[in-house]
């Protein structure tokens, strides 16, 4: 009878373990999420969706150092650009946390207030804000957190959030 055990003999006896607690509780989400082919492939602890790959950074850090934490592994923290690519993450941090985690996303208005960009330098084509956001609440939020009731909301760049990098196959 062929079991992890025997498929890993060489290995510690608890990898086995390890690897079905990782994907039972959706630790190791598919490669190709959503797709029918998978023209590149992602590095180990990224999943890829299009013609990117995405990673989901339980360790949270302010915005800022979240994004210096993504552009050291080659991307950016997260930009969406459709109701497709929004579900995705949205689901993708779902699957990996259990719930609708408030998540730093690429999202930032702080060079003008009002003028939202990503900070991997692409077009802010799509938007998903919650009811009455963004409000720059105490004219002080400037960075875009996803999960907030399902939705996106403005917050404080300072606080700390775990979060979302993405980078191109």
């Amino acid at each position: 009878m062929l079991t992890l055990f025997n498929i890993f003999p060489q290995m510690a006896s608890g990898f086995p373990f390890a690897l079905l607690l990782c994907l039972s509780n959706g630790l190791l989400a598919p490669s190709c999420y959503g797709q029918t082919s998978c023209p590149g492939s992602c590095p180990p602890g990224w999943t890829q969706f299009g013609s990117r790959c995405f990673s989901f950074n339980f360790k949270g850090k302010s915005w800022t150092d979240a994004e210096s934490f993504c552009k050291s592994k080659g991307g950016n923290l997260a930009s969406v650009h459709s109701e497709e690519e929004h579900v995705f993450l949205r689901d993708f941090v779902n699957q990996v946390t259990g719930e609708n985690k408030q998540t730093w996303m690429g999202g930032f208005d702080s060079v003008k207030e009002g003028e939202w960009m990503w900070s991997d330098g692409s077009t802010f084509d799509y938007k998903h804000w919650g009811p009455g956001q963004p409000d720059n609440h105490r004219v002080a939020e400037h960075c875009l957190q996803m999960n907030h009731h399902g939705k996106w909301n403005d917050n404080l760049c300072p606080k700390i959030l775990p979060f979302l990098c993405s980078k191109n196959l």
